[in-house]
C-alpha cells in the first residue's frame, strides 16, 4: 500500500527579518495523491502473470477518469479521451503518469477504468470514442481491460484496485508428423492461421468485447518462421483470436493451404488458452485388385479330313 503524502505549498511573505510565516492552504486545496493497485486474472495468455502480477513489464496502459458526486456513478459512454497512461511492473507496482490526485471537493469521488493496448501500441490501431475503444488486431496482441474502480475520497488510504482480465482467446499451436513419410510429403510447415474477426469494440461501461459494426474477418497467423516437422510435438507459436467458432488453416512447402477439422474444440472462450495439436500424415494411394476367373467358353468341334 502506498503512503499518502500531503503536498503543502509554502507561501513566503515579503522580505522581513522575522522568519517567514507558513500559511497552510484551505483544506479543500490540499492535493492528495491517489494510490493504485492492480492485478491480472485469467493468467494463461501471452501477457503472462503469476499471482496477478505480470511476468514482463506492461507499458502504455490507458487510464480513463471521471469525477462525479459520491452518490452518483460515472458515465463512461461520454468519454473520448485518455486521462493518463500506466506501467505495470513485475514487482506488482502500478505507476500512473501523470500522478492522479483526489478531487478537491470532498463530495466528489474519482472513478477509474483502464485498458490495453493503447493507440499504436505493439502496432495495434486503437481509437476511443464515446466510451468505446476500437482495436484492429493481427493475432499477436493481447487485449486486457479493468472495470471501473473508485477512489473514495481524500481521507481514504485504500488504493484504487484495477483488476484486468483477458478479452481474447489464445491458441497454442503444436505440430508433428505422424511418421517419416509425412515429413517428406509435407515439407516445412510455412503457416498456421485462425479465422477471426479482427476489428473489435470494447464497451468501457459493460467491459464487453464485440465485433465492430462493420465486421472484418481475417486469417490471423502465428507469425512463425517455416519449420520442419518431427515425430514429436513442437510449438509453432500462438494466435490470439476473438472468442467463438474455430477455423484453422495450414500451409506447407509442398501442400497448398487447406482447412483442418479440429476435434474436441468447436469454439473458443475469452481468457482461456487452448492447445491445438496438429498431426500431419502422409496421404498414400491405396490399391485394390481382383483376378477374374477363367470362364469356359462354348465348345466347338471340327472334322479334319
Amino acid at each position: 500500500m502506498k503512503k499518502v503524502f500531503l503536498i503543502v505549498p509554502l507561501i513566503i511573505l515579503g522580505c522581513t527579518k522575522e522568519a517567514p510565516e507558513k500559511i497552510p492552504p484551505p483544506p479543500d486545496e490540499i492535493q492528495v495523491p491517489i494510490g493504485f493497485g492492480a492485478g491480472i486474472i485469467n493468467t494463461k495468455a501471452p501477457i503472462e502473470s503469476v499471482s496477478g502480477v505480470p511476468s514482463t513489464q506492461i507499458d502504455g496502459i490507458q487510464i480513463l477518469r471521471q469525477d462525479v458526486h459520491k452518490n452518483s456513478s460515472p458515465t463512461w459512454s461520454t468519454v473520448s479521451s485518455v486521462t493518463a497512461t500506466a506501467s505495470f511492473f513485475t514487482n506488482g507496482n502500478f505507476v500512473v503518469n501523470p500522478l492522479q490526485y483526489h478531487n478537491s471537493n470532498k463530495n466528489n469521488y474519482s472513478h477509474f477504468t483502464a485498458y490495453y493496448p493503447g493507440v499504436n501500441e505493439n502496432s495495434v490501431a486503437t481509437t476511443l470514442s464515446n466510451g468505446v475503444a476500437t482495436f484492429t488486431i493481427t493475432g499477436q496482441e493481447d487485449i486486457i481491460s479493468a472495470p471501473s474502480a473508485t477512489a473514495q475520497g481524500s481521507s481514504s488510504s485504500i488504493p484504487v484496485a484495477l483488476t484486468f482480465s483477458h478479452k481474447l482467446s489464445q491458441l497454442q499451436i503444436y505440430i508433428k508428423a505422424a511418421n517419416d513419410g509425412a515429413i517428406g510429403a509435407w515439407g516445412n510447415i510455412t503457416a498456421v492461421k485462425a479465422t477471426s474477426a479482427s476489428v473489435l469494440d470494447l464497451n468501457i461501461t459493460s467491459q464487453a468485447l464485440t465485433q465492430n459494426a462493420t465486421p472484418v474477418i481475417t486469417d490471423l497467423s502465428t507469425g512463425a518462421s517455416p519449420q520442419a516437422l518431427t515425430t514429436g510435438f513442437a510449438s509453432f507459436g500462438t494466435i490470439l483470436v476473438y472468442p467463438g467458432t474455430l477455423t484453422i488453416k495450414v500451409t506447407s512447402a509442398n501442400v497448398p493451404e487447406q482447412t483442418v477439422t479440429i476435434t474436441g474444440l468447436s469454439s473458443t472462450t475469452a481468457g482461456h488458452a487452448h492447445r491445438i495439436d496438429l498431426t500431419f500424415t502422409a496421404t498414400a494411394i491405396n490399391f485394390s485388385a481382383t483376378l477374374t476367373d477363367w470362364v469356359n467358353g462354348t465348345t466347338g468341334s471340327g472334322t479334319v479330313e
